[in-house]
């Protein structure tokens, strides 16, 4: 049996933060990565330079640090350049309160900790024309017997249902449409706190489901304007997402985009897992667009190495989830 290659992550967080991440320090150990830690007191250092300056290649980084810190003015940008001026996936995580990132932890390590048959992709999207033809043709690329793709569209579900269907655990969610700063325009409106309103289980429009406990996603990618935005709020979608449990990393755009970026974010996605990309960070290096402005306006929230299989109980919830198609 061959074993699987260990990876690197370095992880820089500030003292007072470093406690409630345990959980997820030793699911990262437990799957063969070697965690470095770097803490700091007050100010964040900058993640790119230690990136940079690193005496071996990694894998990924993490930087955590005070929630007054936003997105757009902490990292700039989802990658980084290690010492062989390959591109490392960077990530962020906003330290608000010891709750929050205990539940991030607990999340994330669940996501970490948990079989991962096959890669499934959840298709969502707001209904206009656009953007249902994007994601019937990233339906078209995925769907083809090694990505599971699930259309869970504005035009084929509620809000509540596709909330509800998210629950089932499948690693990878990806959204085209508009967005805010405080969540998706597509579904009449989809809010950080809707998934705390949809409950704590899964399965409200799933055929023959009794309702099991709700399962994290591996991440959300947002590809549409600023969900990774501060404007007129105290924390991003981008960042509430992993904070709330929903799934263990999130992808979000600090400000506004553009339509044919987002598109070739999505078609690049669908390729990257088709090839074998096993966790977000690795995933958003192999789907980059060549576009400078598309890699400038994007963020990752939360745990980089987050994997995107899941379960053959996850495909099945899936499966079963009704449509209006």
């Amino acid at each position: 049996m061959v074993r699987a290659p260990r990876r690197r992550l370095l992880l820089c967080a500030s003292r007072p933060s470093l406690g409630a991440l345990g959980e997820l320090v030793q699911a990262w150990r437990d799957a063969a990565v070697d965690v470095e830690i770097e803490t700091f007191d007050s100010k964040a250092p900058d993640l790119v330079a230690l990136v940079a300056g690193a005496d071996r290649r990694l894998d990924a980084a993490l930087l955590v640090g005070s929630a007054r810190r936003a997105p757009a003015t902490v990292l700039p940008a989802p990658f980084a350049a290690g010492r062989d001026g390959k591109r490392v996936p960077i990530a962020w995580m906003p330290a608000r309160d010891t709750a929050s990132l205990r539940r991030f932890a607990a999340t994330a390590a669940r996501v970490q900790n948990r079989a991962c048959a096959r890669s499934a992709l959840a298709l969502l999207g707001q209904w206009l024309p656009r953007y249902l033809h994007v994601t019937q043709r990233l339906c078209q690329l995925a769907d083809d017997g090694r990505v599971r793709a699930f259309r869970w569209t504005g035009d084929a579900m509620t809000r509540d249902s596709m909330i509800s269907a998210l629950g089932c655990g499948i690693g990878l969610g990806l959204y085209v449409g508009h967005g805010r700063s405080m969540g998706w325009v597509g579904y009449h409106g989809v809010r950080a706190h809707h998934f705390d309103d949809a409950g704590a289980r899964c399965g409200v429009d799933v055929v023959g489901a009794s309702a099991p406990m709700r399962e994290p996603m591996g991440a959300i990618l947002s590809l549409c304007c600023r969900t990774a935005s501060r404007r007129r709020v105290a924390l991003s979608y981008a960042e509430a997402i992993p904070l709330s449990g929903v799934a263990a990393a999130s992808f979000g755009a600090v400000g506004d985009t553009l339509y044919s970026d987002n598109t070739r974010w999505a078609v690049g996605v669908c390729d990257a897992l088709a090839q074998g990309a096993s966790t977000v960070g690795e995933l958003l290096v192999h789907a980059a667009p060549a576009s400078q402005s598309a890699l400038a306006s994007y963020r990752l929230i939360g745990d980089p190495l987050a994997p995107l299989g899941c379960s053959e109980q996850a495909l099945r919830r899936a499966q079963h989830v009704r449509t209006y198609e």
